[in-house]
């Protein structure tokens, strides 16, 4: 009989050193007790308590064998910005699946009364049947991607030597006159608007943010953003994030704020290095619109990028840039868990303030 025994480290146990982990025969725990991954989540200013559970790990006969990190953030209902419950990095090693103890871990996130409520993202499709059967909300939104370089694509495709570097040269000539094309729409907006980009995110920004209109959201304010302006999970070179500022005439009329992360492996890819468009905001959406901004952004971005990637809940979003080269590529994915059943409007995204980087979506 296999014994099966469950272990929360808590912020305080974090930051003291006061705990010990099982035989991590599998990485599952060194995974995410990185330095990058700990002082993002102890710096994070949404923890509720010391108290509160930094990490939940599942021991098999003393072996750490599931695992999920943990940390606070910000739900709004209402003109109302309340705690909520969020995470990262949920994984079972391959050998003890067959025990359901995802199940285990997630159901642990889904009932423990540390919150009222839990936001999640990035969940792969493995995972999204899991939070169905707990009884979260699913809001699914496009993903749409521009394609710089097609060297990593052709070689997913069984291309390889000289025959990889020949054939994604000729296709990369033609590739990289249509970025230019699409950069050139986004610099004609550059000259009617001040982008800059900033290491401190204003506070100005949360009079956009939260008076956007919408009922729901996961709080977005200049304090959630510049924590994740500060930290990533990785810590790696090539991964950073950057925050820019919209102004017109001296005036602040809306921001945006982006990553690049370099993935070993990404859906099949290998070594590539991923832009992404996170979070936006406009002062009026009329007069600048999701995207204008995305236009403008994606001539921000590192030469070295490989994708660019962004996910809107907006269909005109979508149809707007593909003049720029971005096409349709799967959904994303937000899952929000009503412990108390206060929200039974909550499951309509067009009540929610949608965007590509809620929950961990940001830091990893």
């Amino acid at each position: 009989m296999l014994e099966i025994s469950n272990q929360v480290i808590t912020y305080k146990q974090l930051v003291t050193g006061n705990y010990q982990i099982g035989n991590d025969l599998y990485g599952i725990a060194s995974y995410v007790l990185t330095p990058s991954r700990i002082a993002a989540v102890k710096n994070c200013p949404f923890n509720i308590s010391d108290n509160a559970c930094a990490y939940f790990f599942v021991n098999v006969d003393g072996i750490v064998a599931a695992r999920v990190q943990l940390f606070g953030t910000q739900f709004y209902v209402d003109g109302k910005v309340n705690p909520s419950g969020s995470g990262s990095s949920w994984e079972t090693a391959e050998c003890f699946r067959h025990q359901a103890l995802g199940a285990e871990v997630m159901l642990f996130t889904s009932t423990n009364d540390e919150y009222e409520t839990f936001i999640a993202s990035g969940i792969s499709d493995m995972a999204l049947p899991l939070y169905k059967k707990l009884r979260y909300y699913i809001l699914e939104f496009p993903r749409i991607m521009q394609l710089r370089n097609a060297y990593s694509i052709l070689e997913c495709k069984g291309l390889n030597g000289t025959w990889l570097k020949v054939v994604s040269t000729l296709v990369n000539l033609p590739l990289k006159l249509f970025i230019v094309y699409s950069k050139h729409k986004g610099k004609k907006l550059l000259k009617e608007y001040q982008v800059e980009k900033v290491i401190k995110v204003p506070e100005w920004v949360d009079n956009i943010v939260l008076n956007d209109g919408h009922k729901y959201m996961e709080a977005h304010d200049h304090r959630w953003l510049q924590w994740n302006l500060d930290y990533n999970f990785r810590g790696l070179p090539q991964d950073i994030q950057s925050f820019y500022t919209i102004k017109k005439k001296g005036e602040p009329v809306g921001f945006f704020m982006t990553k690049e992360r370099f993935r070993k492996k990404a859906g099949g890819l290998k070594n590539i290095l991923i832009g992404a468009i996170m979070e936006w905001g406009s002062v009026n959406e009329k007069q600048l619109s999701e995207a204008d901004i995305y236009k403008m952004a994606q001539t921000t971005f590192s030469r070295e990028v490989d994708i660019v990637e962004a996910a809107t809940a907006n269909p005109a979003t979508v149809e707007k840039m593909k003049v720029c080269g971005f096409i349709s590529h799967g959904y994303a994915h937000i899952a929000f868990k009503d412990k108390k059943k206060k929200y039974k409007d909550a499951s309509d995204i067009n009540l929610w303030r949608v965007r590509y980087g809620y929950a961990d979506v940001l830091l990893t």
